[in-house]
């Protein structure tokens, strides 16, 4: 069995990631056994909502009949409200915890706005807006900083971090197509955000966007991790489509050639050139191929020559292994890892093997593995994995 249409699969995926987590009489994701991205037994953290709420949301643009699962997807955000300061916890709450991350609560902002995109309802619309201002008031202006400018990544920390910053400038210009007198203030807001990305993070030896640098020190954590350069990619090529500015369509060009280019950090570069792939987890790469997938769309048209062709078959390649190692024949649920060492025991003895000899060494992840070190899905994997093959179907949307 092999992958052929990713929109397809990701249906699946979404469909049984529902059935397994969602419960209707709390209105809420449950883990039947308590796994990765639990604050308690059984309730996930927003970080795991918001991805799978988005996939809910990605499904139902391409799946009519995912449409009414929109609304209770988007319904879970308010248990983690806080309800004075409008942002959201990363756990459910009265209404006054004030453990807010702002990176988290900018990918809720983009599912309530791609909620609204889908299904019209104009509350998801209202929230995101809500939501997109208080992400704002998180602009670091301390005076005292050391580094000035950038994007808090928590509501009491100023880490000024790169997948924050980037995930603000995206919310805020999705939100701009929607609110014709307001979108100037987003617009010049997310253009704020990406010159600081730009000037304060990307590096100069790869083109790679750094993780992110504390407002109080001058040396940055140059960690690249991949949704960094692909939540950078996806708010400069909204930029140049709005705004029509070269230097938005400059900066992504670079950063999507950066995103491909097998000799970058977060290409696993143990193997030959051919046999590279990009091993950050499902949770990370689907920004990035989200990232690509934006490029594609707002610049594809004006890239330069031969880089859409590459970015296509990066993505099938990618598409191709994740399908082939990661996935769970008896429930089409999928890990988080998108290394193919990191995965099932008779995978790795049947298919990485064979592909890839002994390389490394059989194991599992901490975050896929129960407390017995037995493989175990999470919901932020599932709702990972689907985002994978929605994303990159607009991309590749069939597989030969």
């Amino acid at each position: 069995m092999s992958l052929t249409n990713p929109n397809l699969e990701g249906y699946h995926v979404v469909r049984n990631m529902w059935m397994l987590y969602y419960n209707k009489s709390e209105n809420n994701y449950i883990a039947p056994k308590k796994c990765s991205g639990c604050y308690d037994d059984k309730k996930f953290v927003i970080w795991s909502v918001s991805v799978a709420s988005q996939a809910i949301v990605d499904a139902a643009r391409i799946y009519k009949e995912f449409v009414p699962l929109v609304d209770p997807a988007i319904h879970i955000f308010s248990k983690y409200k806080n309800n004075h300061l409008k942002g959201y916890s990363a756990a459910e709450n009265a209404g006054t915890d004030e453990d807010i991350y702002y990176d988290d609560d900018a990918q809720v902002a983009s599912a309530m706005i791609t909620a609204y995109e889908v299904t019209g309802n104009k509350k998801h619309l209202d929230q995101g807006r809500e939501l997109v201002r208080f992400l704002m008031g998180g602009w670091n202006t301390n005076p005292d900083a050391k580094t000035k400018g950038g994007m808090k990544w928590h509501l009491k920390n100023a880490y000024l971090n790169s997948c924050t910053t980037g995930e603000t400038a995206k919310a805020c210009l999705q939100i701009s197509k929607f609110i014709p007198n307001e979108a100037k203030i987003y617009v010049d807001f997310a253009a704020k955000c990406i010159d600081w990305q730009i000037k304060v993070l990307r590096s100069e030896d790869d083109g790679l966007i750094m993780d992110g640098i504390q407002d109080t020190a001058t040396d940055v954590n140059d960690t690249k991790y991949s949704y960094n350069t692909g939540t950078t990619l996806s708010a400069a090529s909204l930029l140049y489509n709005i705004t029509k500015e070269t230097k938005w369509k400059d900066i992504a060009d670079d950063l999507a050639k950066a995103a491909i280019n097998r000799n970058v950090f977060f290409y696993d570069r143990d193997y030959s050139d051919d046999k590279r792939y990009w091993r950050d987890a499902s949770y990370f790469v689907q920004l990035l191929i989200e990232g690509l997938a934006d490029y594609l769309l707002y610049i594809g048209n004006e890239a330069p020559e031969g880089l859409p062709q590459r970015i296509e078959e990066e993505i099938k390649r990618h598409l191709v292994m994740f399908y082939k190692y990661m996935r769970d024949p008896n429930d089409g649920l999928y890990i988080q890892s998108f290394e193919p060492h990191l995965t099932y025991r008779d995978v790795y003895d049947s298919k990485y093997k064979q592909e890839f000899g002994e390389r490394k060494g059989w194991s599992l992840k901490n975050e896929d593995k129960d407390g017995d070190g037995n493989p175990q899905k999470c919901l932020i994997g599932c709702g990972s994995a689907a985002r994978v093959f929605f994303q990159g179907a607009r991309v590749v949307p069939k597989i030969d």
